[in-house]
């Protein structure tokens, strides 16, 4: 039989930075870690003893007793901003389930402490400099009540990195490096609400565990479509544009390395255990199964993308999906540096162009709604460990539509008295067994 392991490692901070100084735990009543691509921030909850006394066994004493041998209390050690990490795992194998920030301690008959991922560190952290925000040749600017800042030709991968690496945080960073044309960031606006801002247009912010540090993951594909994919997609949902027509339709299923290109590629971990893909057996490893097949539907719906350019406050549009369904989106992208043509025949060909384009951005939103594959979860042991985004394989499932391999959207993982359990909710079908 397996034996269960956990350590909690609490380390002292200084402005959110962790100092060498850490306290060590190799025992806990309960943990509960929930972790999801969609969502900003992964939490965690811990329940622990309450008090510390200097004869508690497997500890160094130094770490829990002061000169006069009194007992301490929990809150000597978990402190509010304190980083944490959580690992967990089976026979003297510890895999980092949790990395983040101790967000607040409550005491009753046992402690509970929860924390969040290091998203909370940006939540306080301003986007832009207070210095870099006002442009003194801006008397508009200077005046105003809330300036803010027009970043030209936004890049998630240049800005971010060099904002965030002044902040010596523990983490790496695996941004998109594509240009998102103009954004206007607030002066008073943190990281985490830039983040919530890109997530309007389609791009995901979510930390990916790793074994060293978390990986700070900015992209526009978590769920890591293929070009392939994303051009039968648009094939089976295609509504004719007012500029592009069929001409559009031609250069989108022609144009598979351009939007290949656009895709950003998450790279998966080789090493420390986290292969980024795993496989569960029904009636062998799969405790309780909760899951409904889905099928791709875009029947009652539609996705609207719009372009305004520089010389045009009139844009060009493509609409995705059922043509006489709701509009459930509409992406409005800016371009203050393009000019569309005054001439007949180069308006009609830049217009062509644009429109393909546009078909291709939204059929990689309307794809994150609308996939073949999965609703609900399955519960299993606490191995093998997935995360976000790892892809599962599934077999010997009596309804065959259950077999295949499958995305991961969101972990629900808890270690404790219980014993040591995931419950992992997938999503779309990658491909079948």
């Amino acid at each position: 039989m397996l034996k269960l392991n956990a350590k909690i490692k609490v380390y002292e901070t200084v402005r959110l930075i962790p100092t060498p100084k850490f306290y060590e735990f190799t025992y806990v009543k309960n943990v509960e870690i929930n972790s999801s691509y969609k969502s900003l921030t992964d939490t965690a909850t811990i329940v622990m003893p309450q008090k510390v006394y200097t004869d508690t066994k497997g500890f160094d004493q130094n770490l829990f007793a002061n000169a006069s041998g009194e007992q301490k209390t929990i809150h000597d050690f978990f402190k509010l901003e304190n980083f944490i990490e959580i690992f967990l795992g089976y026979d003297g194998d510890y895999k980092p389930a949790f990395r983040g920030y101790i967000t607040g301690v409550q005491s009753d008959t046992n402690a509970t402490i929860t924390c969040e991922d290091l998203m909370y560190a940006f939540k306080k952290i301003k986007a832009v400099k207070d210095d870099t925000v006002q442009d003194k040749n801006d008397t508009l600017n200077v005046v105003a009540t809330n300036p803010t800042t027009n970043v030209e030709k936004f890049n998630p991968k240049t800005f971010f990195e060099k904002r965030i690496r002044e902040l010596n945080l523990p983490l790496k960073i695996n941004a998109l490096d594509e240009d998102l044309g103009n954004l206007m960031i607030n002066r008073g606006q943190t990281l985490a609400q830039v983040f919530e801002m890109l997530k309007d247009k389609g791009i995901y912010t979510y930390f990916k565990t790793e074994n060293l540090v978390p990986v700070l993951t900015i992209t526009n594909n978590p769920q890591q479509h293929t070009a392939a994919e994303l051009a039968g997609f648009i094939d089976r949902n295609f509504i004719k544009s007012p500029l592009a027509g069929a001409l559009a339709k031609k250069l989108i299923n022609q144009g598979l390395s351009l939007l290949s290109s656009k895709l950003n590629k998450i790279a998966q971990s080789v090493s420390g255990g986290f292969l980024g893909k795993a496989s569960f057996r029904f009636r062998y490893n799969i405790i309780e199964d909760k899951l409904v097949v889905v099928k791709e539907s875009t029947k009652n719906t539609r996705t609207r993308v719009e372009k305004y350019f520089k010389n045009s406050n009139t844009p060009i549009y493509i609409e995705l999906g059922d043509p006489n369904g709701q509009l459930v989106k509409t992406y409005v992208l800016h371009s203050d540096n393009e000019n569309l043509p005054n001439d007949a025949a180069g308006f009609k060909q830049t217009a062509t162009k644009v429109a393909s384009e546009l078909y291709q951005y939204a059929a990689l939103r309307a794809m994150e709604s609308k996939p073949s594959g999965f609703e609900g979860s399955f519960l299993t042991f606490g191995e093998p460990f997935v995360r976000p985004t790892d892809k599962i394989i599934l077999e010997n499932a009596k309804d065959k539509e259950k077999n295949g391999t499958f995305q991961v959207e969101k972990v629900e993982r808890t270690y404790g008295e219980n014993g040591y359990r995931q419950r992992i909710y997938i999503g779309r079908r990658v491909e079948a067994i």
